[in-house]
C-alpha cells in the first residue's frame, strides 16, 4: 500500500482573498506531483513489485536459458511498468477514496483537477521508472544494445503506455465499490490481458481472434514498441505506427472515462428498509 495520502491541514477554510491567491497553476501541478512522488518513493511495495521483480525475473529467465533475447528484456519492462501503473495505482486510489482522503482532498484549497492529474503524471514517472530500470539491467548485464534512437524509442514508448495503463486504472476505480474488491479486480483485469499478450513469454497456438485482440489491448503493443526501439535501425521511425495509434487511443479513452467515471467521495451501501408487516 502507497503511504497515506492526507490533504494538508487547514485551520482556517476561509475563501482566499486577494492577499491568499493560490499559486500559478503550473507551480501547484509541479507542487503535487512531488508530493505523490515522495509518498510513491516511500511505499516499499511499489518499489520492491514495480521495480526489484521485474529485474529478478529478467534474472532468472537468463539463468533458464543460454541467450536472453530483446523481447524478453522488454516483456519484464513492460510487466514493472503496468503493474506499477494499473495495480499500483489503482488499489491505492480506491483505498485511498474509501479511507476518505479524496473526499478531504477535494475540500482543500487545491484544485480537483491538479489532483486528479498529480497522480497519473506521478504514477506513469514512477512506472517509467520502473520499465526504464528493467531495461539498463538488460544492458548492463547482458549487452542488449541500446543506441541513442533506441533510447529516445523506448522512452517514448514507455511513457505513452504508462500513461494510457494508469489513466485506464484511474477509469476503473470508479466502478469498484470497496477496498477489499479492489485487488482482486485489478488482478482479474490484468493478468489475463498480460499474458495473452505474451509479455511474459510468447505463447504457441493461441486462437486467432485471441492474438488479433491482444493486438489491440494496451500491453502487447506496448511491449512490440520497446522491443523494435531497442532493435532500432538508423532512419527507421521510432515506434511503429499501430503501436503509438493503439497507446495514444487507450490513453484519451482511459482519461475521458476517467474523467466521467473518477468518485471523490467513499461508497456508501445502499440499506434497503425492512418490510412493515401487514396490518
Amino acid at each position: 500500500m502507497i503511504g497515506t495520502d492526507r490533504p494538508p491541514i487547514h485551520a482556517d477554510r476561509r475563501p482566499p482573498d486577494v492577499g491568499d491567491r493560490l499559486p500559478n497553476v503550473a507551480s501547484l501541478l509541479i507542487g503535487q506531483v512531488r508530493y505523490q512522488l515522495r509518498l510513491l518513493l516511500a511505499s516499499s511495495n511499489a518499489l520492491v513489485i514495480g521495480i526489484g521483480l521485474p529485474v529478478l525475473l529478467l534474472l532468472a529467465s537468463n539463468a533458464r536459458h543460454t541467450g536472453l533475447a530483446v523481447s524478453d528484456v522488454a516483456g519484464y519492462a513492460v510487466f514493472g511498468l503496468t503493474v506499477t501503473a494499473w495495480n499500483t495505482h489503482g488499489v491505492s486510489l480506491v483505498a485511498a477514496r474509501e479511507a476518505g482522503i479524496l473526499k478531504r482532498w477535494r475540500g482543500a484549497p487545491l484544485p480537483g483537477w491538479c489532483y486528479f492529474t498529480g497522480r497519473i503524471v506521478t504514477t506513469t514517472l514512477i512506472a517509467v521508472m520502473a520499465g526504464a530500470i528493467t531495461v539498463l539491467a538488460g544492458v548492463l548485464f547482458y549487452g542488449t544494445h541500446l543506441s541513442a534512437g533506441s533510447a529516445a524509442g523506448v522512452l517514448l514508448g514507455l511513457i505513452l503506455g504508462a500513461f494510457a495503463w494508469a489513466a485506464a486504472a484511474t477509469a476503473l476505480t470508479g466502478l469498484i465499490p470497496a477496498v477489499q474488491s479492489a485487488g482482486p479486480i485489478f488482478m482479474i483485469t490484468y493478468f489475463p490481458v498480460v499474458i495473452i499478450s505474451g509479455v511474459l513469454g510468447p505463447i504457441s497456438g493461441l486462437p486467432h481472434r485471441l492474438a488479433s485482440l491482444a493486438s489491440y489491448l494496451p500491453a502487447q503493443p506496448l511491449a512490440d514498441a520497446v522491443t523494435r526501439s531497442l532493435q532500432h535501425a538508423p532512419g527507421a521511425p521510432l515506434l511503429p505506427a499501430h503501436d503509438v495509434a493503439v497507446l495514444a487511443s487507450w490513453a484519451i479513452a482511459g482519461l475521458v472515462a476517467a474523467v466521467a467515471l473518477f468518485r471523490w467521495e467513499p461508497h456508501r451501501p445502499v440499506q434497503r428498509r425492512a418490510a412493515r408487516p401487514a396490518a
